[in-house]
C-alpha cells in the first residue's frame, strides 16, 4: 500500500528508497535513459488509500474552499514563486489522515488528491517534469508520507520542520521588530499619499503603539492611476517628498522603524528604463490599467538592477526593510522567451532563486535586522530563506479572509513572522465592530490602514487598548504552536498555549470552548457580536473570571468551582474573558 504507482514515459527510470520511521520517507531517483535532445512529458507517482473517516482536504493555498475533488481535477501548483509542496487530508475532529510533501520547493511541482468515483478511493499524485530529469540526466528528490493519527496542524508543522533540518531549507531569524504591530499606508491612502500627511499618521500611530510604517505604492511618482506603467525607476515624486530622507529621520526620531513597497518584476512602458530592458522580461501585460512587463531573471542584468536598486534605496535613506511585491508574477508563461543568448540560467525558478537569495544576503549586509515582508502566494520554504515576514493576501474590509489567511500561514510558517493584511474600516464603524477585525487577526502581527487623525476617540482608544494586549502577550499569540480547530468549518475556535498561559478566539455564536489543561490561565476572546461564550473544563478547582469590553474595562467578575460543565458567560461582543484555576 505504501509504495506508489510510478507512470513515466519510456526514457525515464525510476528507482524510489524506502525509510519509515515516525513517518513515511521515500527517496525517488530519477535517470534519463532516452536519446531525445529534451522532453516535454512528465512522471506520476500515485497512492491509493480507502478514503475513511476524512471531511476534506488542505494545501496552503486552498482558502476557503476545504472540499476533495475527483481524481480527474486538475493539479495545485507550488514553485519557489507560489505556495509549498505539501497537502493534507483531514477528518471531520481535524485529525490527520494522509500529509504529504515534497523536498522540492524551487521548481513546479504539481501535486493532488481526489477521490476515484468507482470505488471511492483517495488517489494522491505527484507529477514530476521530465525536463528536470533532462537537464542533467538524474534528478532527486525526497517525499514525506504522514498517516498518524494526530491533529493535522501537528502534521502541518512537522513538514516545516522537515524542509528546515532535513531538506537544507534553513529560513532566516525573524528580528523582534518584525512582530510589532504595522501602520499600512496602503488602503488609507493609496497613491494619493504626501510626506506630511504621512508623518501626521506616524505620530499618531507611535502614540498608540504602532513601531513600523510600510510606506505603500505612490512614493515613486505623481500618477494616481493606481497602475504600474511608472514602475521601475524607483526615484521618489519630490512633489510627495521633497526631502525623503529628512521625512524618514523625522519618522525614525518618532519612534517607528520604516519599510517601502517595490513592484519587484514590474518594469513600466512609462518609465526611464524601459528601453533597457524591454527585451528582457518574461511577459507584458497591455491593459491600460497595469501597463507593465515582468522583468526575466534568468538575464544576469536584470537580477544586478533589482539587487543594486535595494541596496542603494538602504544607504541613501536609511531604510529599515521592504515589502517586496508581486514576486508571484516570476514565473514562465507560454509567451516567455526560450532560454537564449544573454541567459545564465534555463529555469525561471532557479533564476528566481537566485535573485532573491542575492538580494537578502546584499541587505543583510547593510542591516543585519532588515525586514523583509512577502506576500500570499509566495509563501513556500524556500521564500522563508530571503524574508522575514509572511503576510495574507489582500482583503480589504473581510476578517474571515484575514482569519483564515493567518492560520494557515502559521500552522505552515515555523518562526517565521505572520502578519495580517491591514486592517481597515468604515469612518463610522463602530469600535467594538472594528475590533474584531483585531481579533480575527490577533495571532499575527496586525497591520492596520485607517487613517488615525480622521478616526474618533474611542475608536483610538480602541486601537490603544488591543495594541497593548498584543505587545504584552506576543509571546503567546505569535510564538507558539497554533491550534486552530474545525479545518472545515474554517476554525471557529483557534488557541495558542504557552508555558503558563492559554489564549483562544472564539468566531463562532454558542460553540463550547474547552479550557486546555496543562495550564492554570486563560485569556478567551470573543470574535463575534454575539454576547455569550460557554466554557468547559474537567478539571477541578475555583476559577476566578474576569469578563473585559472591547476597551480593556472591567464589566464583571465572579467564582466559580469547577469542573466546569457548560459554563456559559455574558460576554460583550470583541469583548474577552480572563479565567485563572487555583
Amino acid at each position: 500500500m505504501m509504495t506508489p504507482e510510478i507512470k513515466t514515459g519510456n526514457a525515464i527510470r525510476v528507482e524510489i528508497d524506502l525509510t519509515e520511521k515516525d513517518v513515511f520517507v521515500y527517496h525517488v531517483n530519477f535517470e534519463w535513459i532516452g536519446s531525445e535532445a529534451g522532453a516535454e512529458g512528465s512522471s506520476e507517482l500515485v497512492w491509493t488509500f480507502p478514503y475513511l473517516d476524512c471531511a476534506g482536504i488542505w494545501h496552503p493555498s486552498c482558502g476557503f474552499n476545504r472540499s476533495i475533488n475527483a481524481d480527474w481535477a486538475g493539479y495545485y501548483r507550488s514553485m519557489t514563486a507560489s505556495s509549498a509542496p505539501v497537502m493534507s487530508v483531514f477528518s471531520e475532529d481535524g485529525q490527520n489522515r494522509f500529509t504529504i510533501a515534497v523536498s522540492e520547493a524551487k521548481e513546479i511541482m504539481d501535486i493532488k488528491a481526489g477521490i476515484h468515483e468507482e470505488d471511492g478511493t483517495v488517489l494522491f499524485q505527484i507529477r514530476v517534469p521530465d525536463a528536470y530529469v533532462v537537464r542533467t540526466g538524474t534528478y532527486e528528490m525526497d517525499l514525506l508520507m504522514d498517516r498518524r493519527n494526530l491533529p493535522f496542524y501537528e502534521s502541518i508543522a512537522n513538514v516545516s520542520r522537515w524542509w528546515e533540518e532535513d531538506c537544507g531549507l534553513a529560513p532566516i531569524v525573524p528580528a523582534e521588530a518584525t512582530r510589532e504591530p504595522v501602520y499600512s499606508t496602503w488602503y488609507s491612502y493609496h497613491q494619493n499619499l504626501t510626506g506630511a500627511e504621512i508623518e501626521k499618521e506616524c505620530r499618531l500611530a507611535s502614540e498608540a503603539g504602532f513601531q513600523t510604517v510600510i510606506l505603500d505604492d505612490g512614493w515613486q511618482t505623481d500618477d494616481n492611476n493606481r497602475g504600474y506603467a511608472f514602475c521601475g525607476d524607483w526615484e521618489v515624486s519630490r512633489n510627495r517628498f521633497p526631502d525623503f530622507k529628512g521625512h524618514i529621520r523625522k519618522v525614525h526620531d518618532m519612534g517607528m522603524k520604516y519599510m517601502i513597497w517595490y513592484s519587484v518584476p514590474f518594469i513600466g512602458k512609462n518609465s526611464r528604463h524601459w528601453e533597457a530592458f524591454k527585451d528582457k522580461l518574461l511577459c507584458f501585460n497591455a491593459d491600460p490599467t497595469v501597463n507593465t512587463g515582468v522583468l526575466d531573471p534568468r538575464y544576469p542584468e536584470v537580477r544586478a538592477y533589482l539587487t543594486e536598486t535595494y541596496v542603494k534605496a538602504v544607504r541613501e535613506w536609511d531604510l529599515d526593510g521592504f515589502k517586496l511585491d508581486f514576486i508571484d508574477e516570476i514565473m514562465e508563461r507560454s509567451e516567455s522567451p526560450a532560454y537564449q543568448e544573454g541567459m545564465d540560467f534555463k529555469s525561471v525558478q532557479e533564476a528566481l532563486d537566485t535573485l532573491m537569495t542575492q538580494i537578502y544576503e546584499s541587505l543583510s549586509k547593510e542591516k543585519p535586522d532588515i525586514m523583509i515582508e512577502f506576500r500570499q502566494r509566495y509563501i513556500g520554504p524556500n521564500m522563508r530563506r530571503y524574508g522575514n515576514m509572511f503576510r495574507v493576501t489582500d482583503c480589504p474590509n473581510s476578517a474571515i479572509r484575514n482569519r483564515v489567511g493567518i492560520v494557515d500561514l502559521r500552522m505552515l510558517s515555523g518562526s517565521t513572522t505572520v502578519h495580517s493584511d491591514p486592517l481597515m474600516w468604515h469612518m463610522d464603524e463602530k469600535p467594538e465592530l472594528a475590533a474584531l477585525q483585531i481579533i480575527s487577526s490577533i495571532f499575527s502581527t496586525v497591520q492596520i490602514s485607517v487613517k488615525l487623525e480622521d478616526s474618533t476617540e474611542d475608536m483610538r482608544n480602541m486601537l490603544r487598548f488591543w495594541v497593548g494586549f498584543m505587545k504584552e502577550h506576543k509571546d503567546v499569540l505569535q510564538k507558539q504552536q497554533i491550534r486552530p480547530q474545525e479545518p472545515h468549518n474554517l476554525y471557529p475556535i483557534v488557541w495558542s498555549v504557552g508555558k503558563e498561559q492559554g489564549i483562544a478566539a472564539v468566531y463562532s455564536e454558542n460553540k463550547a470552548v474547552k479550557l486546555p489543561e496543562e495550564v492554570d490561565d486563560y485569556i478567551v476572546l470573543n470574535g463575534t457580536k454575539g454576547t455569550r461564550i460557554i466554557l468547559e473544563s474537567e478539571t477541578a478547582g475555583q476559577y476566578e473570571v474576569v469578563i473585559k469590553d472591547c476597551m480593556g474595562e472591567v464589566v464583571r467578575t465572579s467564582r466559580h468551582d469547577g469542573p466546569l460543565d457548560l459554563l456559559a458567560l455574558q460576554v460583550p461582543a470583541a469583548g474577552q474573558i480572563s479565567v485563572r484555576r487555583k
